[in-house]
């Protein structure tokens, strides 16, 4: 999907009311701590249990449940217009969801303008490749073992887009308080 922009002012609640279609799994709003990260992964195995019939479609909602919320543990960017209403700079947001077609995950979090560029170029050309160059990639960057400043080595949206075999989702939204910032919603659907 290419990114899209909108210029309109970001509201969090319709966005979680607009992703919180179909029979909702888990969401939340707020700080991604490894303390909240730790409390949630039994709810989350516990309800794909319940929503999710197909072993193999359990396992990798749980695999993508677990790469997005780390995303969101490692990527969240600051947000000083948020402490009064959340009472917190550091905010994202999860949804997870079961409908007819299968398991969606829905993040949202705030990126810096001066990334929004590159991670929607990332996104595209993972989307752009067929199932044996996103396999290559896999193994590339395995081998290559980089690790970012935040302690990652770039494989968590290459495994998603992988073990999915479905394209990645995303958008950019402005921020009225803060023009630095957008909102990146972010979609992986598991069928």
């Amino acid at each position: 999907m290419v990114a899209t922009t909108t210029t309109s002012v970001f509201n969090l609640d319709a966005w979680m009311k607009q992703k919180a279609t179909g029979s909702v799994m888990i969401e939340h709003v707020g700080d991604f701590s490894s303390e909240y990260i730790d409390s949630v992964l039994p709810s989350v195995e516990q309800n794909l249990n319940t929503y999710i019939e197909q072993d193999n479609v359990r396992k990798r909602a749980f695999h993508i449940f677990i790469e997005c919320i780390q995303n969101l543990y490692h990527h969240i960017e600051s947000n000083p217009s948020l402490i009064d209403s959340y009472a917190d700079d550091k905010l994202g947001a999860i949804v997870m969801t079961k409908d007819e077609l299968g398991c969606r995950v829905s993040t949202g979090n705030f990126v810096s303008k001066a990334k929004m560029q590159s991670l929607g170029q990332r996104i595209d050309r993972l989307n752009a490749m067929d199932a044996d160059e996103i396999k290559q990639l896999y193994r590339d960057t395995i081998n290559n073992r980089d690790f970012s400043e935040k302690g990652g080595a770039g494989i968590g949206m290459i495994d998603m887009r992988r073990k999915t075999g479905n394209k990645l989702q995303y958008a950019f939204y402005e921020v009225k308080d803060n023009p630095e910032l957008m909102f990146f919603s972010f979609d992986v659907c598991i069928s």
